[in-house]
């Protein structure tokens, strides 16, 4: 169930900047470099967390260092569809089967969209789930 509500989510992404995220942008520039680095900053306590949660977890990790969405090699088992249905149902944290991004195989992790604090929620919640499904394996 879960994994046929995400192919709905990601085939409704926009692949198109919208208009108030193109007003956002300019409004980013006019405020200049510093306003930029400073809110790029607020990513990495979230990008540490996440790699932290799946460093030593998972096979192999690319990605992780630019907004926060690395792909991760499974160890597990379980099909990737199980393994990420599995995450979101038993411990609320969503991933994305790479096969919807060219990685049949790997599960994407993306939180680079939330808050600090529930970035560092999720990881927890991720490490265990990631933990919990490849403990046997």
């Amino acid at each position: 169930m879960a994994y046929e509500q995400m192919i709905k989510v990601q085939d409704t992404i926009a692949i198109c900047t919208s208009r108030i995220s193109q007003i956002a942008a300019l409004g980013a520039l006019a405020a200049g470099r510093e306003w930029v680095y400073e809110q790029v900053k607020t990513l990495e306590i979230g990008r540490k967390a996440i790699l932290d949660a799946i460093i030593g977890s998972l096979e192999e990790i690319i990605g992780g260092d630019g907004a926060n969405c690395p792909i991760l090699s499974m160890i597990s088992s379980s099909p990737v569809k199980q393994f990420a249905s599995s995450l979101v149902e038993h411990f609320g944290v969503a991933v994305i089967p790479g096969s919807f991004c060219g990685y049949p195989g790997w599960i994407r992790v993306c939180y680079s969209n939330l808050p600090p604090h529930l970035c560092l929620e999720a990881a927890t919640r991720l490490k265990r789930g990631i933990l919990e499904l490849t403990k046997n394996t």
